[in-house]
């Protein structure tokens, strides 16, 4: 029974076998004469089913598929478009009483948009500022210094970390310098959203107090100041808040227009007087766009800025008449860049300095340029030596209107106190020493004046109205730190043409007079009236060539010129003026009560010199007698009386008139000097310094200063290494520290220079000067610091 149902089974899986065989083949034999039809219908179906689910699925939405987002101007897209729009939740604006969370973090003190989107004034959104408490800012390394931030930030489009960042900023405080200024600017550009979208004023004074914190902490941004700095102007000017008028300044930010606050300032000038002052046109053209201050303008600004005004008064005494083409009409563009909207206010009714027709914007150019020119010896000085800034030797390398301003304290100072020195009498008689110190002259370290010092001494007095004797500019040598000088009031510091034959033939007999008074070894103050006397007794010397040639026999007669070095020169002297010397000499010498053999070898010297014969000083002596009585005494101390000689001064010394119109004789006040005879003579046995002469004949040899000691050097070489360009760049940078890259661009061009090949050269020069570059370039050109500071050493050692 078994084996039975065992063969049933397997006869009926033949069975199906072979119907399953059979069915495939009569199938396949039906697509082999139909495939054709089969294809067709297959094709048909497929369309219809493709058809009908399509229908099907727009009848059930019942509304048309989403358009594609659209961009906004800032390159973030407008309000989130895939989701539907109903979801979206628009930002509110958090007041400043109020603290919310976001992400896991508390946010006090509000100033933002929490939510989706913004709506902007022409009905467009946007999410660039608005704080979506939706969106992640989960991320175990926030980005603190806001690298993965673009330029210009979107708090919808950054990545977690930087959102991250961005929030912990924001609960910190928003103070703190640790975060990039990405973070700053994401938080300003809905400030400016409230400030000129929403318009809310009541806003404004809370909105302006957070930006003036914001300027305070990051200041040392120049974009961030320059969008801050504008915000603060627009805005008060929406609050209608005054706008402080600015003050000239060599710091002004790179900016393609001029700041508001001076166009403000100069409209309203304009309408009130229809001309600009001195201190508004230097502001005008410091404001203008491509104007842009060297290196001597910017080191000494407020030099630069006192002699601008001079210049300006000179040539337009009445102020500068302008008249401009419209009036000032404001938008604010937003840093964000999502809009741009007008401002109105009072300022519609102020002519627009913008607009101002004419060439006077140009004149003033060039007046910046020249006046710039005027400082760069005080400025290569002043970059050279800093800590001597304030020094006399500074103060004279000003342009000359500067060192007569009072407000230039240091030749100001030295006046009063020379004046003051100089008591009633308006002259003085002290060392050479004191001098120096008094005008503030640093002490030469080897102990001997030189000429160049003795020339700035001279400048320094010419501008307080002072002469002094000897002065080695009219001809005279170097008077030492021991030896006496004598200063008397004259104005502009009482020139002389020192080669005015006249001049030169008085100053040669003065010469020698001195020379024949000392002979016997006895100088006396006799002896000293004469000469004094012979020099008024002279025809055709003005009051100041009188009072210059009095004082200079009085200085001379303590330390007489050396006998041989004058003895050699007077054979060079015309006939008249030799018969002249010898005379001098003679008067001196018979004056006396009785003449000394010493006296007479020197009259025997002084006329074989001469080319006189010797016969002369015997006649002569024979025929003169001691003179009595040629001026009487005069005291100069309350102390003491003593002998004087009158010495005449100009109060006002005449210009220089031709001899054939000069008066015989002119009534002038007595400069007197105190003589003491003792004193005298042991001066002119012990002195072994070479004293005043005039007139090249008679000029001593000045001894050449030593050379300077050596100076171990910071740096293998200096400046000189660069041109005038580049080391132009590189005292810019010395000075700024830094420039934003735009106006590094702008300073090189104005040079004549590749920008990049500006730095390349520079840098090259660093090279072989530190061993490493000096510049590093970016979004700010930038001087390192440690090198500035070894540039410093190296400009010092130079």
């Amino acid at each position: 029974m078994g084996r039975r149902n065992s063969n049933s089974l397997g006869m009926g899986i033949l069975v199906v076998l072979g119907l399953i065989f059979w069915a495939l083949s009569e199938a396949y034999h039906f697509v082999q004469q139909h495939g054709a039809a089969i294809a067709a219908f297959a094709i048909v179906a497929g369309a219809i089913l493709l058809i009908w689910s399509i229908g099907s699925r727009a009848l059930f939405s019942g509304k048309a598929p989403p358009p594609i987002p659209a961009q906004t101007e800032r390159g973030s897209t407008a309000a989130p478009m895939n989701r539907a729009t109903s979801k979206r939740t628009p930002a509110r604006w958090v007041g400043p009483s109020e603290s919310v969370v976001v992400q896991g973090s508390q946010i006090a003190g509000g100033l933002f948009y929490l939510g989706d989107f913004v709506q902007l004034d022409d009905r467009r959104t946007t999410d660039q500022y608005a704080i979506n408490p939706k969106l992640s800012a989960s991320a175990a390394r926030p980005d603190i210094e806001g690298s993965s931030m673009p330029y210009w930030p979107s708090y919808a489009d950054i990545t977690p970390a930087a959102r991250k960042a961005f929030i912990n900023w924001m609960a910190e405080g928003r103070s703190s310098r640790a975060y990039g200024v990405g973070h700053v600017f994401l938080f300003f550009y809905g400030l400016e959203h409230r400030a000129f979208i929403d318009a809310d004023s009541s806003s404004l004074p809370v909105l302006i107090e957070e930006v003036q914190r914001l300027l305070i902490v990051y200041a040392d941004n120049n974009s961030f100041r320059g969008y801050a700095t504008r915000f603060l102007s627009y805005a008060r000017i929406a609050a209608d808040i005054p706008i402080t008028s600015p003050t000239p300044s060599s710091e002004r930010a790179v900016s393609s227009e001029m700041d508001v606050a001076t166009r403000l300032h100069l409209g309203r000038a304009l309408q009130q007087k229809g001309a600009l002052g001195p201190d508004d046109a230097l502001l005008w053209v410091l404001a203008i766009p491509d104007v842009y201050l060297r290196t001597p303008a910017v080191r000494c600004f407020d030099e630069f800025g006192r002699l601008f005004r001079h210049r300006f008064n000179e040539r337009y005494p009445n102020g500068l008449a302008l008249r401009a083409a419209g009036n000032i009409r404001l938008s604010y563009k937003a840093a964000s860049n999502a809009f741009e909207v007008p401002i109105a206010g009072s300022h519609e009714r102020y002519p627009d300095i913008c607009q101002v027709l004419g060439k006077a914007q140009d004149d003033l150019k060039r007046m910046v340029q020249e006046c710039t020119d005027e400082l760069d010896s005080f400025s290569r000085f002043v970059g050279r030596r800093p800590d001597s800034r304030e020094s006399m030797q500074a103060a004279l390398l000003l342009p000359e209107p500067l060192q007569r301003d009072p407000a230039n304290g240091r030749i100001h100072l030295f006046g009063q106190k020379m004046h003051r020195s100089m008591g009633e009498h308006k002259r003085a008689s002290t060392k050479m020493r004191n001098m120096l110190e008094a005008a503030g002259f640093d002490m030469p370290a080897n102990g001997k004046v030189t000429p160049g010092l003795a020339d700035q001494l001279g400048s320094a007095l010419d501008r307080i109205d002072i002469a002094i004797e000897p002065d080695r500019r009219y001809g005279s040598g170097v008077p030492q730190l021991d030896d006496q000088v004598i200063i008397f009031k004259a104005d502009g510091g009482g020139k002389v043409d020192a080669e005015r034959p006249g001049y030169r033939a008085v100053k040669a007999q003065v010469e020698v007079a001195v020379l024949a008074a000392a002979a016997d070894g006895d100088a006396s103050a006799d002896e000293l009236k004469r000469v004094v006397a012979g020099v008024r007794d002279a025809p055709g010397l003005s009051p100041i060539e009188q009072a210059r040639l009095i004082a200079y026999a009085a200085t001379v007669f303590n330390s007489p010129p050396k006998q041989d070095r004058v003895m050699r020169k007077l054979g060079e002297r015309s006939p008249d003026e030799r018969t002249a010397i010898a005379d001098a000499a003679l008067a001196i010498i018979a004056g006396n009560d009785s003449v000394d053999a010493d006296e007479v070898r020197f009259l025997e010297r002084l006329h074989k010199a001469l080319g006189l014969p010797k016969e002369r000083v015997y006649s002569a002596l024979h025929r003169s007698s001691p003179q009595q009585g040629a001026d009487e005494p005069v005291a100069i101390s309350q102390e003491v009386r003593a002998e004087g000689v009158p010495i005449p001064v100009s109060e006002k010394p005449p210009a220089a008139l031709p001899e054939s119109t000069r008066p015989e004789a002119e009534a002038t006040p007595a400069l007197t000097i105190r003589i003491d005879a003792a004193r005298l003579a042991r001066t002119q046995r012990e002195t072994q310094t070479v004293s005043a002469l005039l007139a090249n004949i008679f000029e001593e040899d000045v001894p050449s200063p030593p050379e300077p000691a050596a100076v171990a050097p910071v740096a293998t070489g200096s400046l000189d290494g660069l041109d005038a360009a580049h080391t132009e760049l590189v005292e810019l940078l010395e000075i700024r520290g830094s420039l934003p890259r735009s106006e590094f661009e702008q300073r090189a061009k104005d040079l004549k220079l590749l920008p990049d090949g500006a730095i390349e050269r520079i840098n090259d020069w660093a090279f072989d000067q530190f061993e490493e570059a000096i510049i590093e370039d970016g979004h700010d050109v930038v001087m390192i610091e440690h090198i500035r500071k070894r540039l410093a050493e190296l400009r010092e050692a130079a």
